[in-house]
């Protein structure tokens, strides 16, 4: 009777950083690439030596039964990655946002998991870094925001643009990173939501849109429930849907009853949607979406707010 099938999975070597210490085995295909061979021992550290021999192999493996520890080395190492000089910034961008969907994928599985709000602050702290520590960043965080609505990626995104746009305000890094944490965590409540009215491929019915206008609160209580106290972030998340003249929701408050991380991740959710396909709509473009922010959301979001993301944007398109 024949034994159970090794199955292996591709890494991104360039996440093995230096003084890192394995809790999985490394493997790489030999000559024939019929089989694998042993590259490195479980809790191996990454000395100077062993980065030598990395840049000399081309792709590296893990047994699939090692995902896991795999994807908890990252985490521990996300910060370290997101500050290497060693891998080129558009590729540590994507790494850092891949890392952000696997946490935020598993964010929405068990949003009120307390293991939620520590996976995902080095996350934010990662795009912090690289923002305050290479001014092309943006540039390069923008670029991989992904091009379909989906809840998930929407809170990645808008975190970004958040980001982004904190930083182009002058924001400081500690402020930054509450900020970040409330733009990732502005959607939790959606966990919540029915997941067929999330998912509709069309306009919601009233009683359906009722329902969904219940995730800014319902997000407000999971954050509470997650140990949250910080005011700034438990307004980004409640608040994120006011308007300007009050007609928002789940409060009705206006003008500067709204904080600023609220007004900044609105403006944020809503350039998101509007630039993002959805299974009913196609995108609008950068400028058609900034235009109707304009010219037909006076009422509902920061003007002031939209203008500074208009000359971010600008900014970045001309440093091209």
């Amino acid at each position: 009777m024949s034994g159970k099938t090794t199955r292996y999975k591709s890494i991104d070597k360039r996440v093995l950083t230096e003084g890192g210490q394995l809790n999985f085995q490394l493997y790489l295909p030999n000559e024939t690439k019929s089989a694998m061979g042993l590259f490195l021992q479980s809790d191996s550290v990454i000395d100077g030596n062993n980065k030598v021999r990395l840049r000399e192999v081309e792709k590296l493996y893990i047994n699939e039964e090692d995902a896991v520890n795999y994807e908890a080395y990252v985490q521990r190492h996300i910060q370290t990655i997101a500050l290497s000089e060693d891998i080129p910034l558009d590729d540590k961008a994507i790494i850092v946002y891949q890392r952000a969907s696997s946490v935020i994928d598993e964010m929405f599985r068990n949003p009120e998991s307390l293991e939620t709000a520590k996976n995902v602050k080095p996350v934010v702290d990662s795009f912090v870094n690289i923002i305050l520590h290479d001014p092309k960043a943006v540039e390069s965080l923008l670029k991989i925001t992904a091009h379909d609505y989906y809840t998930h990626t929407h809170s990645i995104n808008v975190s970004i643009y958040t980001l982004s746009l904190g930083s182009f305000l002058g924001i400081e890094a500690e402020d930054l990173k509450t900020l970040g944490m409330a733009a990732v965590l502005h959607d939790i409540g959606k966990s919540k939501v029915d997941y067929n009215i999330i998912n509709k491929n069309g306009k919601l019915t009233e009683v359906e849109f009722d329902e969904m206008k219940t995730h800014p609160a319902e997000g407000h209580i999971i954050a509470l429930k997650l140990g949250i106290s910080d005011e700034r972030i438990l307004s980004g998340i409640r608040h994120h849907h006011e308007k300007m003249d009050g007609r928002g929701y789940p409060d009705g408050i206006k003008e500067d009853k709204i904080s600023q991380f609220a007004r900044i991740i609105g403006v944020c959710d809503v350039f998101d949607a509007l630039s993002t396909k959805r299974s009913y709509k196609d995108p609008m473009s950068s400028f058609e979406s900034l235009r109707l922010m304009k010219q037909e959301m006076q009422g509902h979001l920061d003007m002031s707010v939209v203008d500074a993301f208009i000359k971010m944007l600008r900014n970045k398109e001309s440093q091209k």
